[in-house]
């Protein structure tokens, strides 16, 4: 009775002419259709896992309150007294100057997280592959994954590794990276205005395609607007990391990345478990804009493989292919074409023969730059 009495009570707030509880708008049958088919994603690369991590991320970091402490986001435009310079002249001509080139490099935000908290575990191990099958005399053999020896009360143990680095965070201009989606022709790219309530995330998320897991879906097909967006992500990720290296002294080993697709953002982070140093702060302060600079150097992004690194997609280890242990999609989906143009990634198989228009390209046409 009680039941009952309690659904008539929620009928009547959310019925009638003006109902005191609005009902909520339905999802779109497309996003509908990508929940259904999360299954076929791993947690790093399921789209709505990715979106809930970075909403936790602008609560918990980007946006969080001061506490009367050091901020937990610094904002390179913006910078606090900690990474400023002491003289307040120069530290609005450093600001507007990084507002400038965040600019040309179709940044609409880009700081340091001071501490970006990481949890890794692992369960188990294999000496073989990481993979469920492996090919051992044109056969496909079962990996066995080998768990960890148990305790002596019997449990098995699950490792794991705390921690909390410096991290730069980038996030992409979403009115410049839909200009480039249409500039490169993706073929199922949705209808997006910048007025609208909904942002490019949520259409972009209408177009996901699961790379299934270990990649096994990711073979050559129709130009996609979630793998383009992904690709750009990465590839960017991939350059400033070895930016990052260059200009710091970290290792390319030591560092990792986190793309957020729906959010157009990534993270690249310090992956060591030693001590933090401090090496990011300090390579905003020593460097700042010339690290930025050298972003748009034709140089960073040009490969001595020559043609033959971009009849293969555009990415080697001679570019911007990075250790695999650093990098979380094992060096799949990147492409130095989508920064800077040239041939397509090996991915897009609608565009072969074609040259396609970097993402770079496209932000110095919008702000009148040649």
């Amino acid at each position: 009775m009680a039941e009952s009495e309690l659904k008539k009570l929620v009928t009547r707030w959310t019925a009638g002419d003006s109902p005191l509880v609005r009902s909520s708008i339905d999802l779109p049958p497309t996003v509908n259709a990508q929940l259904a088919s999360r299954s076929e994603y791993t947690s790093r690369f399921d789209p709505f896992v990715l979106a809930v991590e970075h909403e936790a991320l602008s609560r918990g970091k980007l946006f969080a309150p001061r506490d009367g402490s050091r901020a937990k986001f610094v904002r390179f435009n913006h910078l606090d007294k900690d990474l400023a310079p002491k003289d307040a002249t120069t530290k609005a001509t450093q600001e507007a100057e990084t507002q400038v080139l965040m600019n040309k490099l179709g940044m609409a935000d880009l700081g340091l997280i001071r501490e970006f908290d990481l949890c890794r575990f692992t369960h188990g191990y294999t000496r073989v592959s990481a993979i469920p099958t492996l090919n051992k005399r044109n056969q496909n053999v079962p990996v066995r994954l080998r768990l960890f020896d148990p305790l002596r009360n019997g449990k098995r143990p699950i490792y794991v590794v705390t921690q909390a680095n410096e991290a730069l965070y980038v996030r992409l201009n979403p009115v410049v990276v839909y200009q480039w989606l249409q500039a490169v022709g993706v073929l199922d790219l949705p209808v997006w205005d910048e007025r609208a309530t909904v942002k490019l995330g949520g259409k972009v998320l209408e177009t996901a395609h699961p790379f299934g897991r270990y990649f096994a879906l990711l073979k050559e097909g129709d130009a996609s607007t979630y793998r383009y967006v992904y690709t750009l992500l990465h590839t960017y990720a991939h350059v400033i990391m070895k930016n990052v290296a260059e200009l710091s002294g970290l290792d390319l080993g030591s560092m990792g990345e986190y793309i957020f697709p729906l959010d157009l953002a990534f993270v690249v982070y310090r992956n060591g478990t030693t001590m933090d140093l401090g090496n990011l702060s300090s390579l905003w302060r020593n460097q700042n804009n010339r690290f930025l600079s050298r972003l748009l150097n034709a140089s960073t992004h040009r490969c001595n493989s020559g043609r033959l690194c971009d009849t293969a997609g555009g990415a080697c280890p001679d570019c911007i292919m990075i250790p695999e242990t650093s990098c979380i999609a094992q060096n799949q989906l990147l492409s130095r074409a989508v920064l800077k143009g040239g041939p397509p990634p090996r991915e897009d198989a609608t565009h072969k023969g074609q040259r396609i228009t970097g993402f770079l390209d496209v932000v110095n046409s919008v702000n009148g730059v040649t």
